[in-house]
């Protein structure tokens, strides 16, 4: 008998994040163009969503909706400030209700220790460290589960611009004392990236 093959771990993002961005977050702008653009690339939004997309399908849409609501500004930019909106879009879907009415409920600190619950409960692949550094300033690092680094080969599975929008919306969400994320300096197709925001004086 053979022994069985060991099956390669896919990473995805789930509907209810796919379904902030485009039912919440950019409705607006999704005239027939966007809509075709979309298609292209694998969200076809005149059908049903599916229940998870792959990381080159989320990345994709992300770049395509950053330019929709962003077309004058660098893509950089245009991908963190949709990351801010995606924090409100989240708000306005089942799930995000009932998750953002407990954070506020448990005050930024114990907040952070959500983290990483709320990345499982949108990606089968992140997670996400905290600790405190002098003077109160707080790091974030966010990273790639070690069993999904096969399957991104030398594709990062983080968007450092919209995670970091998306990180410093939650940080006011939740009331807490600190300064927008600075993101520290990344090597191409790291499976990580570290944020660091200050405490306000």
């Amino acid at each position: 008998m053979m022994p069985a093959l060991a099956t390669r771990k896919e990473p995805v993002i789930f509907s209810q994040v796919v379904e902030a961005l485009f039912k919440h977050t950019i409705k607006e702008r999704l005239d027939p163009d966007a809509r075709r653009r979309l298609k292209a690339i694998g969200i076809d939004l005149d059908q049903p969503l599916l229940v998870a997309y792959s990381v080159p399908t989320w990345f994709a849409a992300i770049r395509v909706c950053a330019e929709l609501l962003y077309p004058d500004i660098p893509s950089e930019q245009a991908r963190y400030q949709l990351g801010r909106r995606q924090v409100d879009g989240y708000g306005h879907t089942t799930m995000g209700r009932a998750v953002y009415s407990m954070l506020r409920m448990l005050g930024w600190q114990r907040s952070l220790t959500r983290i990483p619950r709320g990345l499982q409960s949108g990606t089968n692949f992140l997670t996400a460290r905290t600790r405190f550094l002098a003077l109160g300033d707080l790091e974030v690092t966010f990273e790639v589960l070690p069993e999904f680094h096969a399957a991104l080969g030398p594709q990062s599975g983080i968007d450092p611009y919209f995670m970091n929008g998306t990180m410093d919306a939650m940080m006011e969400l939740v009331g807490a004392p600190l300064t927008g994320g600075e993101l520290q300096p990344i090597e191409p197709g790291s499976q990580h990236v570290v944020y660091v925001l200050r405490r306000k004086a």
